[in-house]
């Protein structure tokens, strides 16, 4: 906001040189970000404000000057317009939309000339960032810098009749405004009309329809209250912002437009001639203060002061605050011009910044020291971070949105649920449009980044949210603004790629096992014991190898997935074949540890190992065996260890062979040998009746 110190000095007469009311003004919460000379008043200086959002009434110079009255404690001398000798029909208002215009103002205006502005108001408005057009637009220009109130001059010849209807755009598709562009309109855009066309997009820009030219003979004058929400969307639809749109979605005062129609009239009629008619003034609803009670104690015990009740009164009635005191406590009503005042502790600020934040001392304040509630949840994503940053991986945080065509480079079927996407209305990139449904795209992404600065051995993992529509019909799903909410499920992704360049020994394990051990880390961390890994022949995860894959699953309940990259999704990516990557249901795997921790004491009885090697085909797994052995006497056998796969001369092709060590024990007792060797000869039967398994000599 452009501010002349000359044009201030008409309301508040003040002697602070520049530099010095800056400083004031900034103190008090009204920031001067500079100080310009004015080129063409050589004896005044502009300053440039910056002003907050909630602060609408800053935005003119009355309310600067306002501000000024009240900060250096001088009176304030506000201008009354005068108009004379009203006569003739006045304008017919019909305000069909009170809820988005609950006050719509005008007059006419017969007679005038249009011709080029006085001097004095053509370099005013110009070094306030405005360009001169003609002394009609010029003063509706000034006064809007002057009392911070937008208005419109409407050729009145132009008009169907001396009718004014305040109504929305209804089926009403495009209108040309004065920059001679065609907008687009939606239904519900608010609209000024005459008796049967559209003039106006309100509070936004007039129309190229009625606009004021040099053959304008007669106006008709608006000055209108606006719902800010209702011009705040319509301006951002139609990517359309003016000096008028930028205080009205902020909030103009409703109470002042009548004097600011008067103030546009007195000129008007003073520059360019003519005569006028009363003014018809339509208040649907009118404004209703409220009032916010305060206590004089709690003012002292936010700020840290020892303000006196006196004081307090003093400095709110300064800035027009209407307050009241009773015993400890004051009530306040915030006038129209001041509508962000809403609670005590915006009178408090109120009173804070013009008492003067340097003259508030500084203490430290006397708070009780008390533990935070710790969240569980937070608490055992924690342990699943620290668990996989221990095995080596690096945690990547990526934008949670997603180019739609990486779900073909996935191989994702259509039918898969990953293809609900969430669309985003202004995505920061065209190419993502949407909230993704997986972790794996972006993971892969950092992989070939990497990859392609000469790294070779990369661990990352991420754990976020993933989005996708919501399936769910219930009341439940449904927003405050009764939208449908997407489905949120936290989740954990890891990505791995071995280096398989020259070591000193040489490591033939595949980079798919090194991943399985490390979330085998993290599930054993995590207290879980029922886990296994298990390859479904019959499902398969597109993106993953068919044949280097398998299900993570706890109990019954499926928690992720684990394998080698399919070859031709590597290729799509292009990262290295050797790829192994995870993605795992964080909110399942929650759900699946243990509540408690059971700890027992060391045992006091030895145990006794025998080693178990047995061929079975080589589509029986690992879990499959060890499910055979613990149903045999599960009591009895403390753990089963794998520590060999063979297959190759002289082993039988199709076949393989499995050596396990088993440790038996129990707590209250020492095992006999005979004891252990009938159990381990009934574990190798039970093997060869369910699993057709022979034991390899």
């Amino acid at each position: 906001m452009k501010v002349s110190i000359k044009w201030l000095k008409e309301f508040v007469d003040f002697s602070l040189n520049p530099a010095e009311l800056a400083d004031a003004l900034t103190m008090a919460g009204l920031e001067v970000e500079d100080i310009i000379p004015d080129s063409r008043d050589k004896g005044d200086s502009i300053l440039e404000i910056s002003v907050t959002p909630n602060r609408p009434d800053c935005l003119s110079i009355r309310g600067i000057a306002h501000e000024i009255s009240a900060i250096l404690k001088l009176p304030f001398k506000d201008k009354s317009a005068s108009v004379e000798k009203e006569e003739g029909v006045r304008p017919l208002i019909e305000i069909k939309e009170p809820d988005l215009c609950p006050r719509y103002a005008s007059r006419i205006i017969h007679g005038i000339k249009v011709k080029p502005s006085p001097e004095w108001i053509a370099k005013r408005i110009e070094s306030h960032g405005f360009r001169p057009a003609n002394n009609i637009v010029d003063i509706t220009n000034y006064v809007l810098l002057e009392m911070g109130h937008p208005m419109h001059a409407f050729d009145l010849d132009k008009l169907e009749s001396n009718m004014i209807v305040v109504k929305t755009a209804g089926s009403v598709k495009k209108f040309q405004t004065l920059d001679s562009e065609e907008r687009t309109l939606s239904q519900d855009m608010l609209l000024i009309w005459d008796a049967k066309n559209p003039v106006a997009i309100a509070g936004v820009m007039g129309g190229l329809n009625t606009e004021i030219s040099p053959s304008t003979v007669n106006v008709l004058l608006e000055s209108a209250y606006f719902d800010p929400l209702s011009i705040r969307r319509t301006s951002k639809a139609l990517n359309l912002s003016t000096e008028a749109s930028y205080r009205f979605e902020r909030g103009t005062d409703i109470k002042r437009l009548v004097p600011a129609l008067d103030r546009a009239t007195q000129l008007i009629i003073e520059i360019a001639g003519g005569k006028t008619t009363r003014t018809t003034d339509v208040y649907v609803k009118p404004f209703s203060p409220v009032n916010i009670s305060v206590d004089f104690k709690k003012i002292n015990n936010i700020l840290g002061t020892d303000i006196k009740p006196s004081t307090v009164q003093e400095l709110l009635t300064g800035l027009g605050l209407e307050n009241k005191a009773k015993g400890p406590v004051i009530t306040v009503s915030p006038p129209s011009f001041r509508q962000d005042i809403q609670r005590n502790v915006d009178v408090i600020e109120e009173i804070a910044r013009l008492y003067g934040y340097d003259k508030i001392p500084a203490t430290l304040p006397a708070v009780t020291m008390q533990p935070v509630n710790e969240n569980t949840k937070w608490t055992l994503i924690k342990t699943v971070k620290d668990s996989i940053r221990k095995s080596g991986y690096s945690e990547a945080i990526n934008y949670s949105f997603l180019n739609p065509l990486t779900l073909d480079k996935l191989r994702l079927p259509p039918e898969d649920t990953r293809r609900n996407l969430v669309k985003i209305r202004n995505p920061l990139r065209k190419e993502e449009e949407a909230l993704r449904t997986t972790l794996i795209p972006a993971l892969l992404d950092n992989l070939r980044l990497n990859i392609n600065r000469g790294e070779r051995s990369l661990r990352f993992f991420e754990i976020s949210r993933v989005f996708s529509q919501s399936q769910d019909q219930s009341p439940k799903s449904l927003g405050s603004a009764g939208q449908k909410l997407p489905e949120e499920v936290l989740k954990m992704a890891a990505v791995y790629l071995k280096d398989s360049g020259p070591f000193l020994w040489q490591d033939r394990q595949d980079g798919f096992y090194d991943l399985k051990g490390a979330l085998e880390g993290l599930l054993q961390e995590l207290k879980i014991k029922n886990y296994s890994f298990i390859q479904d022949t019959s499902i398969s995860e597109p993106f993953l190898h068919p044949g280097k894959s398998c299900f993570i699953k706890i109990g019954n309940q499926t928690i992720g997935v684990t394998g080698t990259l399919h070859p031709d999704v590597a290729q799509s990516f292009d990262v290295p074949t050797e790829t192994s990557l995870s993605e795992l249901d964080i909110s399942r795997l929650l759900s699946c540890i243990p509540s408690k921790t059971t700890y027992t004491p060391l045992p006091k009885y030895p145990y006794i190992e025998r080693d178990l090697a047995i061929i079975v085909s080589e589509d029986i797994t690992t879990a499959q065996v060890e499910d055979v052995i613990l149903k045999v006497n599960s009591d009895l056998i403390e753990s089963i260890k794998l520590f060999d796969i063979y297959s190759g001369k002289p082993i039988p092709h199709g076949k393989k062979s499995l050596a396990f060590s088993i440790r038996y024990r129990v707590g209250d007792r020492t095992l006999t040998d005979n004891e252990v060797n009938q159990l381990h000869a009934k574990i190798v039967s039970e093997l060869e009746n369910s699993l057709k398994a022979e034991l390899r000599s």
